[in-house]
């Protein structure tokens, strides 16, 4: 029962926070110049990581792709198959677990060393609000910027596996461009986007969240990193699971030819 209880205290102090940070967003004018820091941070600096990891994956699903397809006779589905799984589904998810890893972990040890510091009690005692200082800036930035960066990923992870498929096994380009066009179509821009913005708003959320509620010394900062890791991710495959199940699925105007 202790650990139940335990539990749905983190739960509502979690309730509480994102209520907080929401109201707070009524007053992100006033700190509009934390919010573009913000997102420099999490959107421009991880746009590194985002282009070499969607380069990698592309070129492995357009290995993988035209081999079990080439078993079947199916190459010329390639285009199609590699746009909506990027775009649907692994372009937002390998973003924001990126982004996790990069800037998540680094908001909370941030936020967490300034707790066991004293730092955000100097704040309160200033009458500077943390919620408004520390939080919703980083928040909003995150879901402002997380579903260009899935967008950029499945750009990348596009034409990476196009330049696998094509210059490397063989693949008629033509073919490869012709049916993403046929397959990929608005519903998967909005999945890509959708998921984005959820995801970047959980991670941030999660990030800040465990910095927050630090306590303890030097160990504090290690632990709020770690747990932020691990909850972002999981949450993110979780809210993957439900967006998916809710968000239109698309392809009513295929024909079977």
């Amino acid at each position: 029962m202790t650990n139940i209880h335990r539990w749905i205290n983190i739960l509502g102090e979690f309730t509480t926070f994102i209520a907080e940070a929401l109201l707070a967003c009524s007053r992100l004018w006033r700190r509009r110049d934390l919010f573009l820091r913000q997102c420099e941070f999490i959107g421009v600096s991880s746009t590194g990581v985002i282009v070499v990891s969607a380069a990698f994956l592309g070129g492995v699903l357009g290995y993988q792709l035209y081999v079990t397809f080439h078993y079947f006779g199916l190459e010329a589905f390639m285009g199609g198959s590699v746009g909506v799984t990027l775009f649907r589904e692994l372009a937002p998810v390998m973003a924001a677990i990126m982004v996790t890893g990069r800037a998540g972990a680094a908001m909370a040890a941030e936020i967490a060393s300034m707790r066991i510091s004293e730092q955000i009690d100097a704040l309160e005692i200033m009458a500077v609000d943390p919620m408004e200082y520390l939080i919703t800036p980083r928040v909003i930035a995150g879901l402002v910027m997380l579903p260009l960066l899935s967008i950029l990923f499945g750009v990348v992870g596009t034409l990476s596996a196009n330049g696998i498929a094509c210059g490397v096994m063989g693949l008629d380009s033509t073919v490869f461009w012709d049916q993403f066009a046929k397959f990929v179509d608005a519903i998967d821009v909005i999945h890509c986007v959708t998921k984005g913005a959820v995801f970047g708003f959980l991670l941030t959320l999660m990030g800040c969240f465990c910095g927050y509620r630090a306590e303890g010394g030097a160990r504090a900062v290690g632990f709020a990193t770690r747990t932020t890791v691990v909850a972002a991710c999981l949450t993110i495959l979780l809210s993957d699971y439900i967006l998916t199940s809710f968000l239109p699925f698309g392809f009513a105007r295929l024909k079977v030819t």
